[in-house]
């Protein structure tokens, strides 16, 4: 690799802070190099800490200063895949010496760099790229502050050949600084250079762990990114496990007693992080560097499969299709080559919801290394604001950096317990009940479907024909200008439905087998505006999200009004002639409905001796094709929550999701 050499024994390399691309790149460059010193663009009045939290890694850490109550706090994130904590790493493990080059000088805020992807590097070339990338950024005319800093930064190098010398150390110097800079430092090492006029000390400087959930808000690249570097850099990588290793497991109850158990072999997902990223590091590795169009192929792989398991949706190829496409146009309308974290969580989110958003935000964020409490104090981040558990701090995101506030994903945050059998003391409730917003929600769909079927039934009766003696509905305007030849008017008699719709059946699967939806139950409503319901859908024990809070998926479900007046209809013998549960549902909607119509929700139609069984009943059954409806609606219904005993009620919209 070949690096601008100012000064004999003197190597500059131009780096973009905080990106695991070039992260990589100082990783191959030490390799080459082998130097027998580094120098990084980091104030020396920091390096105690900054010392101690590269001692830390993989272990991320903050780097804090409050030195002035009007000023704000200065952070730097020690992270694997950041260049310069690579090269302070490997300075640390083999021994060598390291030097920081930075003035401590009051921040000035400044306009944002126009830096270019990162990603360009896998195609331009290492040397290529940072070629024109010092060509570009040395374009733009420097402020007061740069030229302060890159004066104080030449002296400090001056400084650090001069130490070398004196100790008889032979062999290169690495220094590692902004892409901005580069230029305009090399000049300066040419000609006498005085102490900067900077802060020589400070005195209220802390590290901070991060906590796991402030990773994505924090890192510029995916956790994930950071974690395969972290693996990327050792000796050799583990075996590459399956995929279906990478799945996120469901928290289900043992029916037998109430015990909780965890599919994992750490609870809540620990070991999957790590399995996420051994997979990662082997199928998003390119040239020895994270590569993030393989991460984007493996978060989407990874989060559909757990989508599946949480959910029982299954992502289509379609769906695949517009994520990938949309998450590619929305990283390059804001000038990046690949789509990251952020842009994958929007793309899942828009091509199908949540819940997938969330297991793709998941995926992105796995760092296995990374603990909720650590030997120090541990930090979160709450906006622009930083929670050092007794006061909190206002920060900017680098040092004499371009200001930048965190940006936080899109999704919303899924509470879970630090040992998941603290959740066994929800289920100490007597008897079962519903979430009453999603009660507000399937009545309100209820209502819609009784609409919708006797609106089918009108305009299957409604008739056209020219106008001779009277208008009687009014005239048809559409039919009117479809011969508008003929000179004539056209008008209409609406049709009339038979009567009301009364019971709604909708079936999301016939489960023929009786293998996915086994769980069957009848429930009655609690006030008149609740309909009493039959259903069967998957054993809520198999999935439990919050205490005495239980998750379950409909296969079908039955609603009548008025309330109070189903009978166990699983038990019931009259409809033992009844071939799947789905008939079963059908026969009690047309039995228990006290109008003419029962409105019938599938993908097929009922069977014709349905039809004459309503009709034995005076019932009619509309059927409307479950295709044929807002799919996006129809996942909304179809998730269900039990909650045992009502005092969950309380604390139950914290855990649903």
């Amino acid at each position: 690799m070949r690096l601008p050499q100012p000064l004999p024994g003197l190597y500059l390399l131009p780096i973009l802070q905080d990106r695991v691309e070039t992260a990589a790149v100082v990783r191959r460059a030490l390799a080459e190099l082998d130097p027998v010193a580094v120098a990084v663009e980091l104030p020396r009045t920091l390096a105690g800490a900054i010392d101690k939290a590269v001692r830390r890694l993989p272990r991320i850490s903050l780097v804090l200063s409050e030195e002035e109550e009007d000023e704000d706090a200065l952070v730097w994130v020690t992270a694997p895949g950041d260049p310069l904590a690579e090269a302070l790493r490997w300075a640390a493990e083999t021994g060598r010496r390291r030097f920081f080059l930075d003035p401590d000088i009051p921040y000035q805020e400044r306009h944002r760099d126009p830096v270019p992807d990162p990603y360009a590097l896998f195609d331009l070339g290492t040397e290529r790229f940072l070629d024109l990338l010092t060509e570009e950024l040395a374009g733009i005319p420097p402020t007061d502050a740069d030229r302060q800093r890159e004066a104080g930064m030449a002296h400090h190098l001056q400084e650090a050949l001069g130490e070398l010398q004196e100790n008889g150390v032979e062999g290169p110097l690495l220094a590692l600084i902004g892409a901005a800079h580069v230029e305009r430092v090399a000049e300066r090492l040419h000609r006498p250079t005085a102490i900067p006029f900077a802060r020589p000390r400070r005195t209220r400087v802390t590290l901070r762990h991060l906590h796991p959930e402030s990773l994505a808000g924090l890192l510029q690249d995916a956790p994930l990114a950071h974690a395969v570097h972290e693996l990327l850099r050792g000796p050799e990588l583990p075996p590459e496990p399956p995929l279906t290793a990478t799945r996120a497991r469901r928290l289900s109850l043992v029916r037998a007693g109430l015990t909780l158990i965890g599919r994992e072999d750490e609870p809540w997902g620990g070991d999957r992080r790590r399995r996420v990223a051994e997979l990662a590091a082997h199928r998003a590795a390119r040239e020895g560097a994270a590569d993030r169009w393989g991460l984007t192929k493996l978060v989407w792989s990874v989060g559909t499969i757990s989508y599946d398991e949480q959910t029982r949706e299954t992502a289509q190829p379609w769906q695949r299709r517009l994520f990938f496409d949309y998450a590619y146009r929305y990283a390059r309308v804001q000038g990046l080559l690949v789509p990251g974290l952020y842009e994958w969580v929007v793309a899942a989110r828009g091509v199908a919801d949540d819940n997938l958003a969330w297991e793709v935000f998941e995926a992105a964020r796995s760092y296995p290394w990374q603990e909720a409490q650590a030997e120090i104090e541990t930090a979160r981040l709450d906006g622009d604001e930083l929670d050092l558990g007794t006061r909190r701090v206002r920060f900017r995101r680098r040092f004499f950096r371009v200001k930048q506030r965190a940006r936080l994903v899109p999704v919303r945050q899924r509470p879970t317990p630090d040992h998941p059998e603290d959740w066994l003391k929800g289920f100490d409730g007597n008897g079962l009940c519903s979430f009453p917003p999603e009660d507000l929600v399937i009545e309100d769909y209820g209502r819609y479907l009784r609409q919708k079927a006797v609106g089918i039934l009108s305009a299957e009766r409604t008739r056209t024909e020219p106008f001779v003696t009277s208008l009687l509905d009014g005239i048809d305007i559409r039919e009117t200008l479809r011969h508008v030849e003929d000179d004539r008017v056209w008008v209409r008699e609406l049709g009339r439905a038979p009567g009301q719709a009364g019971s709604v059946v909708v079936i999301f699967d016939r489960d023929l087998d009786g293998v996915r939806f086994p769980y069957l139950m009848t429930w009655l409503g609690e006030h008149d505006d609740e309909s009493d319901m039959a259903f069967y859908s998957t054993h809520p024990s198999e999935q439990v999200v919050g205490p005495g809070i239980l998750r379950a998926a409909y296969g079908g479900f039955l609603m009548t009004v008025p309330r109070g007046r189903l009978y166990e209809v699983w038990r019931d013998p009259d409809y033992q002639e009844a071939r799947e549960k789905a008939e079963v549902l059908l026969m009690a909607g047309v039995d228990y409905s006290q109008e003419k119509l029962v409105v019938h929700v599938a993908a097929q139609a009922p069977a014709d001796r349905l039809h004459r069984y309503a009709a034995s009943r005076g019932k009619k059954i509309v059927h409307i094709p479950l295709g044929s409806l807002s799919q996006t609606t129809l996942k909304k219904i179809r998730g269900l929550h039990i909650l045992v005993g009502r005092d969950k009620r309380a604390v139950a919209g914290d855990y649903i999701w």
